[in-house]
């Protein structure tokens, strides 16, 4: 591999941990050269004060250290400094060490006499996938309050997220459609928990799971002895979803026999349970949802128009991946924040590369199970484990170097510009103000802004 030398990261703050004075003299003058802020400890006690005190982005560790020189203590080490990329030095003969190291959790190694071009290149690579974690963990904490679990950049998803704030409030009946996988269940949640019932239940129910008479059941209960095996009265989930939300899911797949009785009850509120001589009343709100063309259904006779113009009060739709693969990066990394793991620049690009034909789910299944599969120590998921975990040879899918290094500072980019973007709204247009919500300079905010094309 070629390393980098054209794009060089932001500024960060790099610990340098070498008990060598010279190594640590000529080390920290390279790194100052290139804009970063060095701190230098020659030991482990100092190293692990230097990273509670003052919180570096990037560790550059030496394996042999004062007072016994014995590697296991700087082998040790690793786990302490948690959340921060860890730069194993070693010598030439130290490669066992260095793959005890990765095991347990070092990001990188580089061996002894380290070559500049090769630390510049580590260390810009570090430092990008530090600035990717942590803008991922805070965009991920804003998602209760602003994406409402949509995580998303591409146009089409800030639309749909944009339509769900706005139909949230009111009681109308919504009609989720889109592709298998895209997260139909996410958008009826969402509107459940901004809507003005979010203190009811959220109860889902596949209409396709069940046969006519089983779904008639489940969905408006039985009283007893209404058919064998029914030794008591059940209620429906239209009963238990009272005064919250009814999520029909698949509905389309609904048998033609239900979808009469449903229509009943969407008009007029009220039902009868299997068996049952009383009419029941239950207020709930409908969100049905369906990857099937409800409108082609209707024409061919298989679904009623009438129920389908019912449960058509507002029509969201929610994309396919193909349609927002800018996404993928941040959707993978929140996947893999989730079970405690990164991703490194080969990876994010061999998702990229994906089809993904079964949509979000699909990229979240494959991202789950490349975790499940990290060795005891391993924080970052790369390509092969993906690609083992998808079941395709990695010769296949793997992109290229260049490809990778190019969708990380894609994706850095994107992340940056929306960062801006909400602290200057936050902000009210004020720049000295957003400057300082971002723990920048005007200086600095102008520079950016000017660079991201947001002046």
């Amino acid at each position: 591999m070629t390393p980098d030398t054209t794009s060089p990261a932001e500024p960060g703050r790099v610990l340098l941990v070498d008990d060598e004075p010279a190594f640590q003299r000529l080390g920290g003058a390279f790194l100052r050269n290139l804009g970063h802020e060095v701190l230098l400890a020659g030991d482990g006690e100092s190293a692990l004060a230097a990273y509670a005190d003052d919180h570096p982005d990037l560790v550059l560790l030496d394996l042999a250290m004062p007072p016994s020189m014995d590697p296991e203590q700087g082998l040790a080490l690793i786990p302490r400094f948690a959340g921060v990329p860890v730069v194993v030095l070693t010598g030439h003969a130290e490669h066992e060490l260095a793959l005890r190291a990765a095991e347990l959790g070092a990001w990188d190694f580089l061996s002894k006499p380290i070559d500049p071009d090769l630390l510049r290149f580590v260390v810009t690579r570090a430092l990008r996938k530090r600035k990717l974690d942590a803008e991922v963990a805070r965009l991920r904490a804003q998602q209760g309050d602003d994406a409402m679990g949509l995580v998303g950049q591409a146009p089409a998803i800030q639309s749909l997220r944009a339509m769900v704030r706005r139909v949230a409030p009111t009681r109308v009946n919504v009609l989720v459609l889109g592709p298998t996988g895209t997260g139909k269940e996410l958008v009826a949640r969402a509107l459940h928990d901004h809507g003005p019932l979010a203190s009811g239940p959220f109860v889902p129910v596949h209409c396709g799971a069940l046969s006519a008479e089983l779904l008639e059941s489940e969905l408006f209960g039985h009283v007893k002895g209404s058919f064998t095996g029914a030794y008591r009265d059940q209620a429906g989930l239209v009963e238990v979803a009272r005064g919250g939300t009814l999520f029909l899911d698949e509905v389309g797949e609904m048998p033609p026999p239900m979808q009469v009785k449903l229509l009943r009850f969407l008009q007029e509120g009220s039902y009868m349970p299997v068996g049952g001589r009383v009419t029941q009343r239950s207020e709930v709100r409908v969100v049905a949802a369906t990857h099937r063309d409800l409108e082609a259904m209707v024409r061919a006779g298989t679904f009623r128009e009438d129920l389908y113009y019912r449960l058509k009060g507002i029509v969201l739709r929610t994309p396919a991946l193909a349609e927002r693969r800018q996404d993928v990066p941040l959707l993978a990394a929140c996947f893999a924040q989730r079970r405690g793991a990164g991703l490194s620049a080969g990876a994010l690009a061999w998702l990229a590369a994906g089809e993904w034909p079964g949509n979000v789910r699909e990229l979240k299944a494959v991202v789950d199970a490349a975790a499940a599969l990290l060795l005891p120590g391993q924080r970052d998921l790369d390509a092969e484990t993906l690609a083992l975990a998808a079941g395709v040879p990695i010769t296949e899918t793997a992109p290229a170097a260049d490809e990778a290094d190019g969708l990380l500072d894609r994706a850095l980019v994107e992340l940056e510009r929306r960062m801006i973007s909400e602290a200057m709204q936050a902000a009210g247009g004020n720049q000295s103000e957003a400057a300082r919500r971002l723990g920048v300079s005007r200086v600095g905010l102008i520079k950016k802004l000017t660079r991201l094309g947001l002046r």
